[in-house]
């Protein structure tokens, strides 16, 4: 009776041929990738904030008509000084550390934020993320129109958040665009408008909450304003 030869299989060609089970993470981007809001800057530069703020009062207003509204208001203001407020507003503590360490952890990284796709593609560039979700400032001959597209993708799915940039609608997109269960998708937001996300997500974390509505909704909630601390929950 012949021996069995068991030849050894190299340890690297067992870990080059492992699938790595693809998952993702989507980010707000004011108040949380970045320490501060895009708009409340322009705001204070351009003074505006008198405007802006009796617009994001009005309770008659749903979000989508805010953004409508507010995009108005800053006719005339030239896209490089969108792109320099965008460049003043520090990145968020460990932002680049714990996005490195979902995307050696196989995690697709990204913005969805209902701020403007020419300032979010901004911060997606200095963090090296896959995928960025903004409303579209219209930009002619180097200024703003007063105009804005806006994806409303409430209405596609009956979401009630009411908002440009409907958050559920766009995570779900994007987990469908790379593969990834819902189960296996993170959303991290501040505000009311994240609501929708963090409670579609597998994993939804409220970071540095500036509302009643979000807190209480929020089962995982960071005080510290230090994206480290999402590692506690993974």
């Amino acid at each position: 009776m012949g021996e069995h030869i068991i030849i050894p299989i190299p340890i690297y060609y067992l870990i080059s041929t492992m699938t790595v089970k693809t998952k993702l993470v989507a980010f707000d981007m004011d108040g949380t990738l970045i320490q501060g809001r895009l708009i409340e800057v322009i705001s204070r530069k351009f003074n505006l904030t008198d405007k802006v703020s009796l617009i994001q009062s009005d309770p008659s207003l749903l979000g989508y008509q805010k953004t409508r509204l507010i995009a108005s208001v800053l006719k005339g203001i030239k896209e490089k000084e969108i792109v320099d407020s965008i460049d003043s507003i520090p990145i968020m503590h460990n932002a680049d550390k714990i996005v490195s360490w979902f995307r050696k952890n196989g995690y697709k990284t990204g913005i969805i934020t209902d701020s403007y796709s020419i300032a979010a593609q901004v911060v997606a560039k200095k963090l090296d993320l896959d995928f960025c979700s903004a409303n579209e400032l219209i930009i002619k001959d180097g200024s703003v129109t007063g105009e804005i597209e806006m994806p409303l993708g409430w209405e596609k799915i009956g979401c009630l958040c009411n908002i440009s940039i409907c958050k559920r609608f766009h995570l779900t997109h994007y987990a469908k665009k790379y593969g990834v269960h819902i189960k296996d998708t993170i959303a991290i937001g501040d505000t009311r408008g994240d609501i929708c996300m963090i409670k579609q997500a597998g994993l939804g974390i409220a970071f540095m909450p500036k509302d009643q509505d979000i807190i209480r909704q929020s089962k995982n909630i960071i005080h510290n304003p230090d994206l480290i601390e999402v590692l506690n929950y993974m």
